[in-house]
């Protein structure tokens, strides 16, 4: 596939822009540690987040733990505020990626499985000066894969789905773009492997953050 100049990029928040692992594991963990259930390690959360904050608290709490997930989800909340942006860090190059596009007068947005109130939080703290449009998951728009946020994006871009890039690195963001009809790049330097990654068929894979930027080097320059 040759390197197609794009005309917006969207990006996935965690394990995509930001290393935000310790912080979501610590702020779950505190949760299990309020009632009494063995704590998951880090390997544990590595290999299931991306698909919003109930299906990590269900893969994480025990199977006997007899209470609604609702039960969980306002202390979460409460641990996850203390705990956020503690120990999160920008990828090496993300930046470069981001005034490179600004540079080159391309918007950007992310859109996150995150509550939509961190996800603002996390990307005013990190990249006040390159993101156009924060999406997280709310009442408004549903978790990804579902396009609506993605296609909302576009539509107040005002550009064509085919000319804009999705870049992730779980299969909820492979899908996303499949289903909005833009172009997928998944990214191996957060949360996935290879393996798991590949079996959604991105349209391009990169395994290091320079990596993307060597791409959009060659494809602005086109």
């Amino acid at each position: 596939m040759n390197n197609k100049k794009p005309s917006s990029m969207i990006f996935d928040l965690d394990g995509t822009l930001i290393d935000t692992i310790a912080d979501i594991g610590n702020s779950v963990n505190d949760i299990l540690n309020e009632f009494n259930y063995e704590i998951r390690s880090t390997s544990f959360y590595r290999n299931n987040v991306g698909g919003g904050i109930r299906d990590l608290l269900e893969r994480a709490l025990p199977k006997d733990h007899g209470r609604p997930i609702d039960a969980y989800i306002e202390p979460l909340n409460r641990f996850y505020r203390k705990n956020l942006n503690k120990e999160a860090k920008v990828f090496p190059y993300v930046i470069d990626i981001l005034k490179k596009l600004k540079d080159n007068n391309i918007p950007t947005a992310v859109i996150s499985n995150k509550p939509h109130e961190f996800t603002v939080e996390c990307v005013n703290k990190f990249f006040p000066e390159y993101i156009n449009i924060t999406i997280g998951s709310g009442e408004e728009f549903p978790l990804k894969p579902d396009p609506k946020s993605a296609n909302y994006v576009l539509k107040q871009f005002n550009i064509d789905s085919k000319q804009s890039y999705f870049v992730g690195d779980s299969g909820f963001d492979i899908e996303t773009a499949r289903n909005s009809n833009m172009i997928s790049i998944g990214v191996l330097w957060g949360l996935s492997d290879e393996k798991k990654i590949s079996s959604f068929s991105p349209d391009y894979l990169f395994k290091e953050p320079l990596d993307l930027l060597k791409f959009l080097d060659v494809s602005l320059d086109n």
